[in-house]
């Protein structure tokens, strides 16, 4: 859990109970926010981060469950207590309704208040710990969900501001679980198409056969299975954004279709011959080398000019040294609410183990192990002992390969170099050799020996 005082935002249109209550918490260590009407409350609520709210019901043209129910609009999530002087049922039954944590009477005294805060706190920590999390991130960086202050995801985040106010198609690129769908919807949700449609599509998870009709529709009768017409991606995101994940894999006949859909702002569903327009965003993902899918003539050099007006990398995980304990906080504070458990942080080993790894699998692994030491957990910390790493990325040793005779831990190595090596690099074989400094031919020779086709 993080350290820091909570914050309390006190609204009552009283500022004499405002000073009075406010005094109390203040010496009980807890930072104060003060507002006497609901539209200062609110204001405040989007400046600062609220741990908890303390609403009088009575406001001046409102009440405090309502204010209540409108804050979470701001800070979803956002608790609250209400205080009242006129505690009869109807308001118990508001204050329940609006999903208060307490109902305290006016004239409210130390021990009642204090007592109040303090449970009220403690019964929503975990809930606290993953909204701050997020607020931050939106905050400090202005994009939901986008954690980290590493110079290279900073890097990242300065290209993603430059095209997040155009339309321009962008390309991002990256390693698989690096994170690359959280900034098409960055993109989208703070772009100029946020009010409309956003829509995804993985082609690596569609079959062949489907990828056509899955994206620009079909008329009944089209093929065997073609009961009704039927509207694809395209229409569905009309004047939104489309995210096309691992573009990499469309196949040769949607890559002539996305290329012709992009040029004349138009598709044509299956089985039919009427153009349909359609104004969409095009922010398109993948984790290949699409330069060297060119040169392989498996990507149409005009869809990828199409696609990359605007190209964003992603870095992966292992360069974002100074993030792994960022992320592995929030992660730790999203799961420890989800399972219901009382972890709030991790021992110093835990983190020293966590720093070590390489994680090739980014951010997508670190949260797995996370996840799963979340669950194993029965105490307030993370030990090094729940968090089950995987050999390939474990830099820091051996990774039990002492264990075995040494051509087959040489073996070992190479591979994971290897491996290691192209993801880097992005499958470009002749960037690989370079930063090896091996010769293309020599790099070549490596991956056969290695059995190529388990490397790459």
């Amino acid at each position: 859990m993080l350290a820091r005082a909570p914050v309390l935002l006190l609204v009552d249109d009283d500022p004499d109970a405002v000073a009075v209550e406010a005094r109390i918490l203040e010496e009980a260590g807890y930072e104060v926010l003060s507002a006497t009407t609901s539209r200062a409350a609110l204001e405040a609520l989007r400046d600062r981060f609220i741990d908890l709210l303390l609403l009088d019901e009575r406001l001046g043209g409102g009440s405090g469950t309502d204010l209540l129910t409108a804050a979470r609009d701001v800070q979803p999530g956002v608790q609250g207590i209400i205080i009242t002087g006129y505690a009869d049922v109807g308001i118990c039954v508001r204050a329940m309704r609006a999903g208060s944590l307490d109902l305290l009477q006016k004239p409210v005294n130390r021990e009642q208040l204090l007592n109040s805060v303090a449970r009220s706190l403690f019964d929503s920590r975990f809930s606290r710990e993953a909204r701050f999390a997020q607020w931050q991130a939106r905050h400090t960086r202005g994009f939901s969900e986008i954690l980290g202050e590493s110079t290279a995801i900073q890097r990242t985040l300065d290209l993603i501001r430059q095209v997040i106010p155009t339309s321009a198609p962008v390309l991002i690129q990256g390693e698989s679980g690096t994170g690359k769908e959280l900034i098409a919807r960055a993109i989208h949700a703070e772009g100029p198409r946020a009010q409309f449609p956003y829509v995804g599509f993985n082609s690596a998870s569609i079959p062949a056969t489907l990828m056509e009709s899955t994206l620009f529709g079909h008329r009944k009768g089209a093929f065997t299975d073609a009961r009704a017409d039927r509207p694809g991606l395209f229409e569905a995101a009309h004047r939104g954004t489309l995210f096309l994940d691992e573009i990499g894999d469309a196949t040769p006949e949607v890559q002539v279709r996305l290329l012709r859909a992009l040029q004349e702002k138009s598709i044509i569903r299956v089985g039919d011959v009427r153009p349909v327009s359609v104004d969409v965003r095009i922010v398109a993902a993948t984790n290949r080398d699409l330069k060297s899918e060119m040169e392989a003539h498996r990507f149409r050099p005009e869809l990828y000019y199409r696609l990359s007006v605007f190209c964003i990398s992603v870095p992966p995980l292992r360069d974002r040294d100074d993030d792994v304990d960022l992320l592995a906080a929030h992660f730790l504070a999203r799961y420890a609410t989800e399972y219901g458990k009382s972890a709030r942080g991790f021992s110093t080993q835990a983190l020293q183990k966590l720093r070590r790894y390489h994680w090739p699998g980014n951010i997508r692994e670190l949260e797995n192990v996370v996840a799963r030491a979340v669950l194993l957990s029965n105490t307030d910390e993370i030990g090094p002992e729940l968090l089950l790493l995987s050999p390939e990325g474990d830099g820091s040793d051996t990774g039990g390969w002492s264990n075995v005779p040494f051509r087959e831990a040489q073996t070992r190595f190479e591979r994971l170099y290897f491996s290691n090596l192209l993801r880097r690099h992005g499958g470009n074989k002749s960037r690989a050799a370079e930063a090896a400094e091996l010769d293309r031919t020599s790099l070549h020779a490596h991956l056969r020996k290695l059995n190529s086709e388990e490397v790459e």
